[in-house]
């Protein structure tokens, strides 16, 4: 028996005379059917809780329609979570890369900035214009930013890393020689001062560079990172599409119970079918309020 079955017979009977219509039950039927039966007599003779009974079907569909949205949610967060999980084993087996592409990005973009600084310092050493000057920055910028990707890129190759580590190194050095040189001539500095001067931007550049490159290697790459991101979203609708279901729930057996609490004492005063013991006759028609109102 379903809630739109009791919806349907929740008016009252223009044709009844105002006493109570008796409702034919057979005589082989259950105990349960007939304790059905009698409360659905009875709802149809109680149009006092037509109300109760059309907020318990609007809460009904309410849960249902939250219901499917529920499923909807979990399938899109488990093929969003499968995707994450095969880009990971595919990509980031170690799981190292903790940083969002994003994130990643903006800290490589900010060491950059920094490490023009240093770099226009020893731009400064090929006694040029000002426009040469800021081209030779560019210059040295661009080749640090390509430092950062290389060594990113061949960390798994060791000859290749090998190879890049050597190259980048022999670059700072010719920078120490010619910031050291332009102190030392221009400025007037002992060599050994000009040395240590030049020395200290280049470790500053190279500690720029070898953070970049560390970052780099925490960094999800873009795809990667936009299916983390998508599978924490689709997480998070799932589990909100899940406290809504659950408040619907909850709200729906508040009606149910209200509606138990309204018609059980009207059912208890019903007369007990011949050959029934009472206290079995209230049993069944508890029992059927119950089944009434928890049916699908």
């Amino acid at each position: 028996m379903t809630i739109e079955t009791i919806a349907d017979h929740t008016e009252p009977d223009p044709t009844r005379d105002g006493t109570a219509r008796q409702t034919e039950i057979p005589a082989d039927a259950t105990l349960s059917d007939r304790a059905s039966a009698a409360i659905v007599r009875l709802l149809q003779e109680r149009s006092e809780i037509a109300k109760e009974i059309r907020e318990l079907l609007r809460a009904r569909v309410h849960l249902q329609e939250l219901t499917r949205r529920r499923e909807q949610t979990r399938k899109v967060a488990d093929e969003a979570e499968q995707r994450e999980s095969n880009l990971a084993v595919k990509l980031d087996p170690a799981g190292h890369r903790a940083l969002g592409f994003g994130l990643g990005a903006s800290i490589v973009v900010a060491l950059t900035i920094l490490d023009a600084v240093p770099l226009n310092w020893a731009a400064q050493a090929f006694d040029l214009a000002p426009a040469g000057t800021w081209l030779v920055t560019f210059i040295l910028v661009a080749a640090s930013v390509g430092a950062m990707l290389g060594l990113e890129l061949t960390r798994g190759h060791h000859r290749k890393h090998g190879v890049l580590v050597a190259v980048i190194a022999a670059g700072y050095i010719a920078l120490i020689g010619l910031r050291s040189e332009f102190l030392a001539t221009v400025v007037g500095d002992s060599f050994a001062v000009a040395f240590l001067q030049s020395a200290m931007l280049t470790a500053i550049s190279a500690g720029l560079v070898w953070c970049g490159s560390a970052v780099l290697g925490r960094t999800r790459i873009p795809g990667y990172s936009r299916a983390r991101a998508t599978a924490r979203r689709a997480a998070q609708a799932d589990e909100e599409a899940r406290k809504a279901q659950v408040e619907a729930a909850e709200t729906l057996d508040r009606h149910r119970g209200s509606l138990h609490h309204m018609l059980y004492p009207w059912a208890i005063t019903l007369p007990a079918p011949e050959g029934v013991d009472h206290a079995k006759w209230t049993a069944a028609l508890d029992e059927a309020i119950r089944v009434l109102f928890t049916a699908p």
